[in-house]
């Protein structure tokens, strides 16, 4: 499979002179020089593929690549990186007859990426692209899904598929998805009988708790598969060029924060960002954005640690007696790191690792089941039967 084929390639030189910074010393060149030498023969070496999917399904004429070329514009001009990162940008994806064929299409890229352990930045179009990705990890049965979104896009009424409410087609198409998890929601926007529908393990965060401590993402990155970001989820004074203007939201250096989590997390294998809108854009504020974001994810990339939870180095185990638990609840803390892990022993999984904070462990210290490691060894029991 020539994976190029699916895609209009970029032409770089349009780029050479909108930057600032001298095209040599820009992220632009670097992935410039390993879009050019790619070839069948040495795609396996590359960390990341950048891939823009121009599709809207809000709009008749769904094909429309200018805002995927517009954040293109912003990224390649930001400064590149010390360290060693094997970028590539394929392009735009060709638009297939059908929505329903752009899902596949993409459903298709992302799994052969996957196969071949390299990551995927989507810079897209409309977010019920997230479909598509999602398919691709139809065959895992611990796949962790999360979504940086204002709101909980699911169907309230008879209406028509768009972003607006395409996990309710992502939970019927998946129902037995192992962990998803919504980020920066706005209570006011959803009521608390929907979260309470949702089976299995999930980390809902309020905007306030996030912005409160931001931090409270970092775990919940730490066990995601794919990050779907929502740009509506940051203030619309700060990313005008969205679909929905709301007073409140994410600051912009906190949006980038939550992606460079998402970049550290050595799970993660797809970053999606979504429905920024040009046309609403001023002063082109929300493609700078989202150029940045991209370019923290990439800084986070660069600093995975491959770190092991199961490794004597740098780890301490904890092991916590919980009345009405019948062995110890087993938690690893990284000394380096300050990360925290819980362990959980299958018979026929062996022991399986997640993300957790220290807030788990002190519970389970204060005699408490943690409510995180309720939920997996429940979900687990169930993917297990």
């Amino acid at each position: 499979m020539d994976v190029r084929y699916y895609f209009d390639s970029v032409a770089f030189s349009k780029f050479y002179t909108l930057g600032q910074l001298n095209w040599k010393y820009s992220l632009g060149s670097v992935i410039e020089k390993n879009s050019v030498a790619l070839s069948n023969e040495n795609i396996q070496k590359l960390n990341i593929a950048i891939v823009g999917v121009p599709f809207d399904s809000r709009k008749e004429n769904t094909f429309s690549p200018e805002g995927t070329d517009k954040i293109r514009v912003e990224l390649y001009q930001l400064a590149k990186f010390d360290n060693k990162i094997n970028i590539a940008d394929f392009g735009n994806l060709k638009p297939a007859s059908s929505t329903k064929g752009n899902y596949q299409a993409l459903r298709d890229i992302v799994d052969y990426f996957n196969e071949l352990k390299i990551v995927t930045i989507i810079i897209g179009g409309s977010q019920d692209l997230s479909v598509g990705i999602c398919e691709a990890f139809k065959g895992d049965a611990y796949f962790s899904y999360s979504t940086v979104d204002a709101f909980l896009d699911v169907k309230t009424a008879k209406e028509p598929f768009n972003s607006n409410n395409y996990l309710s087609r992502i939970f019927s198409n998946q129902p037995q998805i192992f962990q998803f998890n919504l980020l920066g929601f706005q209570g006011y926007y959803l009521a608390s009988e929907y979260l309470n529908k949702f089976k299995g393990v999930n980390e809902h965060i309020r905007l306030g708790s996030l912005r409160s401590n931001i931090s409270l993402a970092e775990p919940v990155m730490r066990n995601t598969d794919f990050l779907s970001f929502d740009i509506n989820s940051v203030k619309s004074s700060e990313a005008p060029g969205s679909m929905r203007t709301i007073p409140n939201g994410l600051r912009s250096e906190e949006a980038c924060q939550l992606t460079k989590y998402a970049g550290l997390s050595n799970r993660l294998k797809v970053f999606g960002l979504f429905d920024v809108v040009t046309e609403n854009d001023q002063n082109s504020l929300t493609v700078k954005l989202a150029a940045q974001m991209i370019w923290y994810f990439l800084e986070g990339f660069i600093n995975r640690d491959n770190e092991k939870p199961d490794s004597d180095e740098n780890n301490t185990m904890y092991k916590v007696e919980v009345n009405n638990i019948d062995k110890p609840i087993v938690f690893f803390k990284n000394e380096l790191t300050n990360r925290w892990w819980m362990q959980i022993e299958t018979s026929e999984k062996g022991k399986l690792y997640f993300a957790c904070s220290a807030r788990d462990y002190e519970q389970a210290s204060n005699n408490e089941i943690p409510e995180l490691w309720l939920k997996y060894i429940q979900k687990i029991d169930e993917v297990l039967k």
